[in-house]
C-alpha cells in the first residue's frame, strides 16, 4: 500500500460537489423507476453477457427487420435498448466515482482509527496510573472499544518475497 495520504476536500469544493449530484438526481430522476425487492429478484441482471446479448440482438434486428417477431414492436425495442446502454454508462461512471470515494474512506478511517487506538491506549496507561481525569475518560472509551467487537487493526500479510509496507500516519 506504501504511504498513501488522504488530502481534506475543501469545503467550498465538496459543497459544489454535492450540489452537482443532488443537480444530476434531480435531471434524471423524472425517467427513473423504483423497484420493489420481490420485482428486483423476479428481474434478470444485466450483466456484461447478457449486454453483449442485447448488443447483437438489436445489431441483428435492425439489420433483418423482418425476421422481428410481429407482437413485439421494433421501436420499443430499440428504445428499451438505448436506455439499457445509456443507463449503463451512468452506472459505470457512478461506480468508478463510488469506488474511489470508498477507498478514499476507508484508508482516511484506518488513519482516524490508528489515532484513536493510540489515544485510548495513551488514556489506559494514564487511568492505570492514576493521572487525574484520566479514570474518566477511559471508561467513556472503553465501551467504544470493546463493545462486542474488539478493535484491531488487521495488517497487511507479506505474500511471497514481496512485503507490503505499511506507514504509520502521524499522530498529531
Amino acid at each position: 500500500m506504501g504511504s498513501k495520504i488522504c488530502k481534506k476536500i475543501p469545503e467550498d469544493i465538496l459543497q459544489a460537489a454535492l450540489q452537482k449530484l443532488d443537480d444530476a438526481k434531480r435531471l434524471i430522476d423524472p425517467y427513473l423507476v423504483s423497484l420493489t425487492p420481490a420485482e428486483r429478484q423476479a428481474l434478470s441482471q444485466i450483466g456484461t453477457e447478457l449486454m453483449r446479448c442485447l448488443e447483437l440482438s438489436h445489431g441483428i434486428a435492425v439489420e433483418y427487420p423482418d425476421l422481428f417477431p410481429a407482437f413485439v414492436k421494433t421501436a420499443a425495442f430499440r428504445e428499451e435498448f438505448f436506455i439499457t446502454r445509456e443507463l449503463r454508462e451512468v452506472i459505470s461512471k457512478i461506480d468508478g466515482l463510488k469506488e474511489n470515494i470508498l477507498d478514499t474512506e476507508m484508508l482516511a478511517g484506518n488513519h482516524a482509527l490508528d489515532m484513536a487506538l493510540a489515544f485510548y491506549n495513551t488514556v489506559k496507561i494514564a487511568a492505570r496510573r492514576d493521572i487525574p481525569g484520566a479514570r474518566l475518560i477511559y471508561d467513556k472509551l472503553k465501551p467504544a472499544f470493546h463493545s462486542g467487537k474488539q478493535v484491531k487493526k488487521k495488517r497487511p500479510a507479506a505474500t511471497g518475497s514481496a512485503k507490503v509496507h505499511y506507514k504509520q500516519p502521524e499522530l498529531f
